[in-house]
């Protein structure tokens, strides 16, 4: 599981440098193009503007009906490259033939199309009134509803799964276990709430806390993640950290030993609901604790 964390990590630092250096070596290959055939592209993109426009209208048509996921994920992206398009234009126009106050309307209309290109391929609005031209307001509620709709079935079935663990659960195991070191108990544990976390397609794991120092460095080597002061604060008043919307850390510091529970969704996001049933089985994994001799 370490080596697995590490390799992660490791991909995750080579793709962020990736990121940063893509654009760099972009800019720095566009400004040697620039110098070298600055001219002809100029002419050739002034010569050809509107087909390059209405080609990119056309494949952005495409692929809202051929990769619909895609379209919906990247709309955002696709609009920003849309209007980043109108700038060029707006620029090679006003190097052509200058700015001039009496074109004022060619100007108006120029704009007007792009805008009317942006509500008819990426916001759609609703139109209620054709004459008035009222439109209602432009959100993704069907987005959002797509994805509260796929929450509420995630965190049914989360609640069917946690159901399912505590009807497998043994009650002649309860009162038995004895944990009189701290790393007992962790191993205890971990290897209680495991059952959750394969069935929900998640890693567990659980971290001492009787140490700071110690587990920051436990949490930095398995994670790849570098707990903040704030955080640790956070974590020392028994409130539950997300350090993204994967990863999470439950403190549960005070049952039997001071312990931090985190929970890694290899793929969909980490549900409340999840927190929450972990919770309660940590405290039903207390139970299993043989009680002090009087």
């Amino acid at each position: 599981m370490l080596e697995n964390q590490l390799e992660s990590n490791r991909w995750y630092k080579n793709l962020l440098n990736k990121k940063v250096l893509g654009p760099i070596i972009l800019i720095i290959v566009l400004f040697f193009v620039k110098l070298i055939w600055g001219d002809s592209i100029l002419s050739f993109t002034q010569k050809n503007k509107w087909f390059i426009l209405i080609g990119f209208a056309a494949v952005i048509l495409y692929i809202s009906w051929a990769f619909e996921g895609f379209f919906k994920k990247h709309k955002q992206n696709l609009r920003r490259t849309w209007y980043f398009l109108f700038i060029i234009g707006v620029v090679l126009l006003l190097n052509q033939t200058g700015f001039n106050v009496q074109e004022w309307q060619r100007y108006t209309l120029l704009a007007g199309m792009f805008i009317f290109v942006d509500l008819a391929l990426f916001l759609t609005p609703t139109i209620k009134k054709i004459g008035g031209a009222e439109m209602e307001q432009i959100n993704d509620v069907e987005s959002i509803n797509e994805e509260m709709q796929k929450v509420i079935v995630q965190t049914q079935n989360r609640s069917l799964q946690f159901t399912d663990i505590l009807d497998r659960m043994q009650i002649s195991s309860f009162e038995t276990q004895e944990w009189n070191e701290i790393e007992n108990y962790q191993e205890s544990l971990e290897d209680f709430l495991y059952s959750y976390g394969e069935t929900c397609r998640q890693n567990i794991t659980v971290f001492k806390k009787n140490n700071d120092n110690f587990f920051r460095q436990e949490v930095g080597t398995i994670l790849g993640v570098n707990i903040t002061d704030e955080q640790m604060n956070s974590i020392n008043e028994k409130v539950v950290v997300h350090i993204d919307k994967h990863t999470v850390l439950i403190p549960y510091l005070e049952k039997i030993f001071p312990v931090v529970i985190s929970i890694e969704s290899e793929k969909e996001h980490v549900l409340d609901i999840d927190i929450d049933h972990i919770i309660n089985l940590s405290m039903i994994h207390s139970w299993l604790k043989k009680p002090l001799e009087e």
